[in-house]
């Protein structure tokens, strides 16, 4: 499907998985039809934002262009871009600084609530369905099962 038809399964107040850890295997096309979702939104005065949750870091292209558009409601465990982090030293975005190894356990456990949609980057898919992983991992066997 097309990016922008895969973000249509994204909702406001959805918590979102994504794969990636800093630069690498972070979904690169769903965050930004996301974006357009979100400034659809707005221009109807709508509020549309999610939870971001990922391995680490990501990239601009993510967390940048989410938090420049006011689209993230909490961010975790880790990110490094300057927009985002703008916005949670303005205390604009709720933010928890997580180590990675504790993640995958509190979502198991519920404690950030339920995991609505995971955005996996994958290098392909068998014939049988199976997900080839990109060159990241992080938190993806958490965010699909």
């Amino acid at each position: 499907m097309s990016p922008d038809e895969a973000a249509q399964f994204i909702h406001p107040g959805d918590n979102v998985g994504m794969s990636g850890f800093t630069g690498a295997g972070y979904p690169k096309l769903v965050p930004g039809a996301l974006v357009r979702r979100v400034e659809d939104a707005t221009e109807r005065g709508e509020r549309f934002m999610v939870g971001v949750w990922t391995g680490a870091s990501t990239a601009p292209e993510l967390d940048g262009a989410l938090a420049a558009v006011d689209a993230i409601d909490l961010r975790m465990p880790y990110q490094s871009d300057p927009v985002s982090r703008a916005k949670i030293n303005a205390g604009l975005v709720d933010y928890l600084d997580l180590h990675l190894s504790h993640v995958a356990q509190m979502v198991w456990e519920g404690t950030f609530g339920h995991l609505d949609v995971a955005v996996v980057e994958v290098s392909g898919i068998t014939a049988e369905g199976e997900l080839i992983p990109s060159s990241s991992v992080g938190n993806n066997k958490t965010w699909i099962d």
